[in-house]
């Protein structure tokens, strides 16, 4: 499934590219491996092969997968943006997933340092049902702080998810979403017929045949973290 984003006229529009930005490793809990695989290089060929030019790795509350991947995928085409998923706590709602994304040269250990900066404990490395406690307008400061990009995932699962959309819309100013939902499109569309939203739907894989799974097709000026840290930025 590909959701065709619009992408602002300010963008320069050099070049469609196929994104998929929410892709798990075996950092995260529930994993689904296959034993004597190595993940690493068989995810940087299987995004190859599915016409994938940009990936993210994005395991919840740890960046342990990341340089693994990162150097599978140092003589291919395919572009890897490191990154981290956070269960947060935002307008009532404790199921607000956040994914951020940093630029191609950060490493584990600098993901690692960040979430050790909004207090998220070394326990909880891998768990999605780990909620963490820090207020969303400091993890939010510390993302620009280490010049990152965000956007909320998922948010249209379920009602309880939902009701937290106008906050982030309207407060924090988000207007990039990726959702689990086709229709949800036209939420947006309904509620702020003003705005120009991109709404992606990624894959959420958590397994090497999920990857690719859903894509997100868009132009940008180049496969880069800068150009997706354009697209996605909130106002």
């Amino acid at each position: 499934m590909a959701l065709i984003n619009k992408v602002e006229k300010s963008q320069t529009r050099a070049k469609s590219y196929t994104l998929d930005l929410r892709i798990h490793s075996p950092a995260s809990l529930g994993y689904l491996g296959i034993q004597g695989l190595d993940t690493a290089p068989a995810l940087v060929r299987l995004a190859k092969v599915k016409g994938l030019d940009v990936i993210a790795l994005t395991d919840y509350h740890s960046g342990a997968y990341i340089d693994r991947i990162s150097a599978a995928a140092k003589n291919s085409q395919v572009t890897v943006i490191p990154g981290v998923d956070l269960r947060c706590s935002i307008g009532g709602c404790d199921d607000i997933t956040l994914t951020v994304l940093f630029d191609e040269g950060f490493t584990s250990a600098q993901v690692e340092e960040f979430l050790r900066e909004i207090d998220v404990p070394e326990a909880a490395s891998g768990n999605k049902e780990y909620v963490i406690q820090t207020p969303i307008e400091k993890i939010l400061t510390l993302i620009e702080y280490y010049q990152g990009a965000v956007f909320p995932s998922r948010i249209d699962k379920t009602p309880y998810r939902l009701r937290a959309i106008p906050t982030l819309v309207e407060q924090y100013g988000f207007r990039s979403f990726d959702v689990a939902y086709h229709e949800s499109v036209d939420f947006f569309k309904k509620h702020w017929p003003k705005y120009k939203f991109n709404i992606f739907s990624f894959s959420d894989a958590n397994a090497l045949a999920q990857v690719g799974s859903r894509t997100a097709n868009v132009k940008l000026a180049s496969p880069t973290f800068s150009s997706i840290k354009e697209l996605v930025q909130r106002v």
